[in-house]
């Protein structure tokens, strides 16, 4: 899994590539690891999720996204699948069993 640094380094090319000067100009004059930085802030926690960060990079505006922009997109990006449907456990009727003996135990004792 990717960490949230890596994931901005990816974000900064696709974006620089696709719109050049109208997104790094923005910060002319400013270290771009504190933007960077500001961007990990923001989109923190989609390290975990890095398809909505893909889904953003897919669905880009016309315009070059401020990162509250991006990060809306991010949050429009459809749910994860989950794998499938587990079902639970089944109990095992001998240690149910030796668990209910043992409460009724105790209730006998804690009752005397």
């Amino acid at each position: 899994m990717a960490n949230i640094h890596q994931l901005i380094d990816v974000v900064f090319t696709k974006l620089s590539l696709i719109y050049g000067r109208d997104f790094l100009g923005r910060w002319e004059g400013i270290d771009l690891s504190d933007v960077k930085g500001d961007w990990a802030h923001e989109l923190g926690g989609y390290e975990g999720n890095p398809a909505a960060i893909k889904y953003a990079l897919q669905n880009l505006p016309n315009k070059a996204p401020t990162v509250l922009e991006f990060r809306a997109i991010c949050q429009r990006a459809p749910a994860m699948e989950v794998a499938g449907h587990l079902d639970a456990p089944k109990a095992n009727p001998e240690i149910v069993r030796q668990a209910l003996q043992a409460a009724r135990e105790a209730i006998t004792r804690a009752s005397k």
